[in-house]
């Protein structure tokens, strides 16, 4: 990895010959079965292999996944979180999900369950994954949903926001 001024360059390269920066987020369920272990790990090493740059909270479950397949070579921004408590939970993803859009990223979110009714900006009850999603949304990150269940409809939000882009 190079690093000129604020640029940083990977292997991919664009048609110009110069290399482009791509910077990920994670964000996913703490408790997975054995089975969606092996399926996010599949899916995170394939991701990470082409990324340059990670965020990532300090949760168990996805988190410590995508922090354990990081490459060595790819900087990894650990987002700690102050406490356990939910408002210091949703704190934290807020956080990473502010740096993610500053280095212009793609919210990476593994989801294991439908969206909870009532998931809001500000209220996360039921889901912080989903709320991190409300959250990127909202901020204008772009979101790529890895469904470790079968895919479920996308909750009126995801998609209302998705039709007003067009």
């Amino acid at each position: 990895m190079v690093i000129t001024g604020n640029h940083w360059y990977n292997r991919n390269v664009s048609r110009e010959g110069v290399k482009q920066m791509t910077v990920v987020g994670v964000s996913g369920t703490r408790e997975l079965t054995e089975r969606q272990a092996a399926q996010a790990t599949k899916q995170l090493r394939s991701l990470l292999d082409r990324a340059t740059k990670l965020h990532v909270g300090d949760a168990t479950g996805i988190d410590a996944i995508a922090y354990k397949n990081a490459s060595k070579q790819m900087e990894v921004e650990l987002h700690e979180t102050e406490g356990r408590k939910p408002y210091q939970l949703q704190q934290r993803s807020k956080r990473m999900v502010d740096a993610l859009m500053k280095d212009r990223g793609t919210l990476h979110a593994f989801v294991n369950k439908p969206c909870p009714e009532g998931i809001t900006v500000n209220s996360w009850a039921g889901s912080g994954t989903w709320g991190t999603v409300r959250y990127a949304i909202a901020k204008g990150v772009t979101v790529k949903l890895h469904w470790l269940i079968e895919p479920c409809g996308q909750p009126d939000w995801m998609q209302q926001k998705q039709l007003s882009l067009l």
